[in-house]
């Protein structure tokens, strides 16, 4: 039957209310036992805040570029490293009942789960675009336990391992950028070393070819060129006087002889045999070895020869050959090869070296012809002759110097693009790395004075603002959340447990719901007779429920006192709350 009206409802709570409020106590009082049974659980927390350098980035630049917040993530999984988590169950003996039955890294991450890292922002304004940013200045450091003065310890020994790896990772950051720095322009400085050791053996390897010395080789081939022409100009007069004093001194005698009366000058026999050896070569010139003349002309010379005692032609023969060879080159520079001047200068060449070959064969202790001379004007010639090879003899050592100079300068000429090119490398080396050698030993500058700027703490650094807290109150459970919660739920469980029951149960109830059932009303209503023993009985019950209450309201009295707060502060923090006292 459908509930019709409030006098319905009155009779459902009359016959259901012992389930409902049986019900309710017991949601009560487990609501009651796990609010007070709950063990606490205590926060201690820790500010630390992360603090701009002491000395402007614009004069002295860190060599640490990374954010502040990056730096804290990456301390914070160094911190949290399941290594540093059992050290400091260890060493505060967190855990103590577990760590003999479970796994070591099984607690350290149930210790992981109870550290908590929150970053704090604020917006600030960014000095480089002027624009409000958000930017992370602090992060806070907490730790939950059972034992305030334990979380209070273990959450100090955080914050120190935060501070210490934050100094640690910085020096040691800085520590390694000056070493590579050092480590590079010590290389870069090797590297230069070898580098101007082979610019050196390159330039003494090919001195005079190098780019620098083209101007100078330039000057010095003008230089030689124009002496090469002085000199081949002075060889040409040189030779011409040479020539013109042979003509001159083949013409004289070197002995002035004797003279008949009349001034008539009488031959000697030496005399007689040179001019014999003079025509015999322009006999031979003409003719050939068996001609009348030729043959009556070389017993004429053999003759003067045993008289005379030397054969006293050979000089004369070698001065006559030198003359024709001059002058059979003069005339090969003004004819051809078959010039008929040419022709007949060459055969009287020929004719005077078989002369003198076969006067060399012969043998004989006959000395030079100026060697006995007497004849002033000979002797005159003849020093001027020698005078001019002489000075001839020098001027073609200059010529042969001049040339062996121009050689050398145009082969360092051609070969200078080559050695150019080499050059210009190893100079291009040389410079880009004397240019990386600068900027390292910026760099290496600038990470010492980041350096000094970590060991007087002068950059970024963390500093605690706030230390770690005792806690005096838990975090959790929220006692009164549980038992307001275990109220609210057990009134519902007991009314949703009645309803349940009303809807599910058969029989009948009053006379209206018996008229519903048979159709018509009942003819008459006989009361429930109710008997002392049945009094008493609900009494006893009712003391029994009243007992319960009172013994379980003195429970979580006591409890309450005991795990929470003494009842007389209880009491006045209720009071306080609710505004009564001041």
């Amino acid at each position: 039957m459908e509930p019709q009206g409030l006098s319905d409802y009155l009779e459902i709570w009359t016959r259901r209310k012992r389930s409902v409020i049986l019900t309710s106590l017991c949601g009560i009082v487990v609501a009651a036992a796990v609010a007070l049974l709950w063990p606490p659980t205590y926060r201690s927390s820790a500010t630390i805040l992360m603090e701009e350098p002491a000395v402007p980035r614009d004069l002295v630049r860190s060599t640490i570029t990374s954010y502040a917040d990056q730096r804290v993530q990456v301390i914070t999984q160094r911190v949290m490293a399941t290594r540093n988590l059992i050290t400091i169950m260890e060493k505060h003996n967190l855990f103590a009942d577990r760590r003999e039955t479970e796994p070591a890294s099984v607690l350290a991450e149930e210790l992981r789960e109870d550290i908590n890292f929150k970053l704090i922002s604020a917006e600030v304004v960014d000095p480089r675009s002027g624009r409000p940013t958000e930017a992370n200045i602090a992060f806070t450091l907490s730790f939950d336990y059972g034992e305030p003065g334990r979380a209070q310890r273990v959450l100090s020994e955080l914050v120190s391992l935060y501070l210490a790896e934050n100094l640690r990772t910085r020096q040691q950051t800085v520590a390694e950028t000056a070493e590579f720095m050092a480590k590079e322009a010590a290389k870069l400085e090797t590297l230069i070393n070898g580098l101007e050791a082979k610019l050196a053996a390159f330039k003494r390897k090919h001195a005079g070819t190098l780019p620098e010395d083209a101007q100078v080789n330039a000057r010095r081939i003008e230089r030689f060129q124009r002496e090469l022409g002085d000199a081949t100009s002075k060889i040409s007069v040189l030779e011409e006087r040479r020539i013109f004093l042979k003509s001159e001194l083949a013409q004289i005698d070197p002995q002035l002889g004797a003279f008949k009366k009349g001034g008539v000058r009488v031959l000697t026999p030496k005399e007689q045999l040179r001019a014999l050896q003079t025509e015999m070569i322009g006999l031979n010139s003409r003719y050939g070895p068996q001609h009348p003349d030729v043959v009556r002309l070389k017993r004429e010379i053999k003759a003067l020869e045993e008289e005379v005692g030397s054969k006293g032609g050979g000089p004369m023969l070698k001065e006559g050959l030198k003359a024709a060879e001059a002058e059979l080159a003069e005339l090969r520079k003004k004819y051809g090869r078959e010039h008929p001047d040419v022709v007949k200068q060459r055969r009287t060449v020929e004719g005077l070296r078989a002369a003198l070959k076969a006067e060399g064969g012969k043998g004989g202790a006959g000395g030079t012809p100026g060697e006995t001379a007497d004849n002033p004007a000979y002797i005159q010639l003849r020093a001027q002759l020698r005078a001019v090879e002489f000075e001839l003899k020098g001027k073609r050592a200059e010529v042969r110097a001049a040339r062996r100079n121009l050689e050398r300068l145009e082969e360092a000429m051609a070969r200078a693009p080559e050695v150019e090119a080499a050059y210009l490398s190893l100079q291009r080396q040389h410079t880009e790395a004397a240019t990386r050698q600068l900027e390292v030993k910026a760099k290496l500058m600038q990470a010492e004075l980041g350096k000094s700027l970590e060991a007087a703490a002068k950059s970024e650094r963390l500093s605690l603002i706030e230390p770690p807290s005792l806690p005096v109150e838990p975090i959790r459970p929220n006692r009164w959340a549980i038992m307001i919660l275990g109220l609210v739920l057990s009134v519902g469980s007991g009314v949703g447990l009645a309803g349940l029951f009303e809807a599910t149960d058969k029989r009948v109830y009053g006379a209206r719901h018996l008229a519903l059932v048979a159709g018509a009303p009942p003819l008459a209503v006989i009361p429930e007779i109710e008997r002392s023993r049945d009094i008493w009985g609900k009494r006893v019950k009712v003391m029994i429920v009243l007992a319960a209450f009172a013994g379980l309201v003195a429970a979580a009295a006591w409890a309450v006192h005991n795990l929470v707060m003494p009842l007389d502060v209880l009491w006045f923090t209720v009071e306080r709350k609710l505004g009564v006292v001041r």
